[in-house]
């Protein structure tokens, strides 16, 4: 585990917020096909459906679509 944490690199800022816009699609994107994982490996199946981790998910990128700022604004930020 500390062997993939030391690998894992911060990526750069987003020189605008097109290119924003665009990594926050892709986080979204990559997170969505995660969930069935995530649901294995926590057993979620009897709490949540797919389609409610995904609707928490994007809930969660929405809260921060004031954001202007390209540097401030990440994966957790968007539509």
């Amino acid at each position: 585990m500390a062997f993939t944490l030391r690998s894992v690199k911060v990526p750069p800022n987003s020189a605008s917020l097109e290119e924003a816009r665009s990594r926050v699609f892709d986080f979204f994107r990559q997170a969505c096909r995660s969930i069935p994982t995530i649901m294995d490996i926590y057993n979620l199946d009897d709490v949540v459906t797919k389609s409610e981790l995904r609707s928490s998910i994007s809930s969660e990128i929405r809260k921060n679509s004031h954001v202007t700022n390209p540097k401030v604004r990440s994966p957790i930020s968007l539509f």
